[in-house]
Order: C-alpha cells, then structure tokens, then sequence
C-alpha cells in the first residue's frame, strides 16, 4: 500500500468537524455565553482548516501544476469553495455577536448551524477526494520517500504551537496503531523533548486504556545505535 500523506491530518480534521458540530448541537445559540463558547470551536476549526488547505497548495498542489494540471486546478478550486464556505460562517459569527437580543442570536444561530453543516458536508467530500484522485496523482509521480520528504517540509515550516494544535486533533482523531506508529517514528527520528511533549498531549487526549495501549508499543521500540 502506497504512503497516505493525507491520512493523519485528515483524520485530526475530521474529528474536529465531529466534535465542533456536535458542541454547536447542544448550543443554545439565543444564550450569549454559551452561544460565543460553540462559536469560538467553530473559529478555532476555520483556522486551522485554512492553514491547512493552504500547505496543501503551497506543497502539493502548486508542484503538481507542471506535472498534472487537470487535478491541480480541480484542487485549487475546491479550495477556493472552501474559503468562500468559511467567509460565509465567519460573516455569521460576525452578525451572531452583534446581534443584541436572545431572538436575533437565535435566529442568526440558526443560519449559522446550516451554514456549518455545508462547510462540513464540503470538507468531508473534498478529504476523500483528496485521498483518492489527489494521492493517485502524486503516486504516479512522486516514490513514497519523496512524498514523506515533502511532507516534512511542510510540517518544519508550521510554527510549533500551530502543530501542537494540530498534534491535539490527530491523537483524538488515529487509532491505536496509528498513533503508536507516529510516535515512534518521533521517538527514532526527532529530539527526545519532542517525544515527551507529545506522549503528554496524548495523554491528556486518550483514555487510560488507548494511551497505555500506544506507549506500550513506542517503548518497545528500539532506537538505533549510533
């Protein structure tokens, strides 16, 4: 099977749709407090799903424009819905906090539920098919070491209290073996500090069961003599 550079993040992504929606379930959005504590979920999803979207044509996208220009703008498109999806939820954010009765928020929370509903029907589409055309078309280009390569790129130019906020979603977002597999390519390939800081956020994210499960398997793993 072909290296999945999408997998991880893409599962950390949906996990924060998942969750966004469900917290915008339980809102009452005529509620000014609870209503700004939903919204500042949906803010924190809007930026990070931009970030991401724009490493994925900064790094993949724009390299294949000379190579397969038919997916590339396909790409580029889907991302220029995307942004226009989320200009939409942030005018509604905008016009839900100006809003100065419980009947306006109400009413403009209700726009804004439907409005994040499209952006996630949007997103969870434009993820498979990012998995799907997009990867075979990097496959049939790029070897796997030259698409992790790659991928390493993008994550040393993300500032780090970006990543640990991606970091975040990923752990709630991958499965055991996932997880165990990430970090111990942490464990054999970056600084030891590293792997601590992450091993601690996965704790703080996994239950008892799932964390014992994944550290189990990163401490088996052995480091290479120098």
């Amino acid at each position: 099977m072909r290296y999945n550079s999408f997998n991880q993040i893409h599962k950390g992504l949906r996990a924060m749709l998942y969750e966004a929606a469900l917290a915008l379930q339980h809102a009452d959005l005529s509620d000014a407090a609870e209503g700004e504590e939903a919204l500042q979920r949906l803010e924190e999803v809007l930026y990070l799903f931009d970030s991401h979207a724009h490493h994925e044509d900064q790094f993949f996208n724009e390299p294949l424009e000379q190579i397969n220009p038919e997916v590339a703008t396909l790409f580029e498109q889907e991302h220029k819905e995307d942004h226009r999806l989320a200009t939409v939820l942030y005018d509604l954010i905008s016009q839900w906090r100006e809003e100065k009765t419980a009947a306006g928020r109400g009413i403009t929370g209700r726009n804004l539920f439907y409005a994040f509903n499209e952006f996630i029907a949007f997103n969870l589409c434009h993820m498979n098919k990012e998995e799907l055309v997009l990867n075979e078309a990097l496959w049939k280009v790029y070897s796997d070491e030259e698409i992790k390569a790659t991928e390493q790129a993008l994550v040393r130019q993300t500032p780090p209290d970006k990543m640990m906020r991606y970091a975040k979603w990923m752990i709630r977002g991958c499965n055991r073996v996932e997880l165990a597999n990430w970090l111990t390519e942490v464990k054999l390939g970056a600084p030891p500090e590293l792997l601590m800081v992450l091993l601690k956020l996965a704790e703080e994210q996994l239950t008892p069961h799932r964390f014992a499960a994944v550290k189990e398997s990163v401490n088996a793993a052995a480091v290479p003599a120098d």
